[in-house]
């Protein structure tokens, strides 16, 4: 009887979400157990392709790696020289390269934060811990070290969050949790949002051992880019230059 509860669940979350996992492989390994994964899924008349790097908080940690000028470095070079072995872009910015919503980096506030519907979580560090939060419940009491404000947010408990719009295909990146340590920074290729939370809740999207509880958008489109220095290493550059990364460090 269990076990038919299961299956019965398994199947109404395939059901519910239109996506199936077809393919699944490590791309590449870092240290301390971090990897690279790549998925590949299917909602039965279209093809999606994810791409993460998937961690544990005990091993490692978020960095936010500020790029004021234009023209600068961009992503893999950025990430290499602050010390990380991996990372996206990240949060959202201006024509004039001014950050969107609040941005916290290495302990320095580098924007304040804002309110927008679009700017619907954060995404922070504080001490050895990483949380998503909502913006409305987000509270900085000075021991915040790293922070993107950004949004929407695609999965709550473990749901896709309702409402997402399912009309415009973009290259989607996102940071997801399964809220037991296990953390994801994922790069999609085309799909709506309402695509991207669906995705993110198919169960083995991320692994058979990370089922997303919370998931944050972060900047999109053009901007979507991720790097890991895996061996070969996996790079899907972005198009243009960002405002800030999104990397992983390991922990000392």
């Amino acid at each position: 009887m269990k076990w038919f509860l299961i299956l019965a669940v398994i199947s109404f979350r395939l059901a519910a979400s239109g996506w199936e996992v077809t393919e699944a492989s490590v791309a590449g390994t870092l240290s301390k157990g971090a990897e690279v994964v790549r998925t590949e899924l299917f909602d039965g008349s279209r093809n999606a392709i994810l791409t993460a790097i998937v961690f544990h908080a005990r091993t490692h940690s978020l960095r936010v790696v500020d790029s004021p000028s234009p023209g600068s470095t961009k992503l893999a070079g950025a990430l290499a020289a602050a010390g990380c072995e991996a990372g996206v872009n990240g949060g959202y910015f201006h024509d004039d390269f001014r950050p969107v919503g609040l941005v916290v980096a290495d302990g320095r506030e580098i924007h304040s934060a804002e309110r927008a519907k679009l700017l619907s979580g954060v995404v922070c560090v504080r001490g050895s811990g990483i949380e998503i939060v909502r913006s409305s419940r987000f509270k900085n009491a000075g021991n915040v070290a790293q922070a993107i404000q950004c949004g929407p947010m695609l999965v709550e408990d473990g749901v896709p969050v309702a409402g997402l719009n399912g009309e415009r295909p973009a290259r989607r990146t996102v940071v997801a949790t399964d809220g037991r340590g296990q953390w994801a920074l994922v790069y999609l290729t085309s799909v709506t949002l309402e695509d991207a939370a669906r995705i993110l809740a198919t169960p083995g999207a991320l692994s058979a051992r990370f089922e997303t509880a919370t998931a944050l958008n972060l900047d999109g489109g053009s901007s979507s880019g991720l790097w890991a220095a895996t061996s070969p290493e996996v790079s899907l550059p972005e198009f243009g230059h960002v405002r800030n990364y999104l990397g992983i460090a390991p922990r000392k």
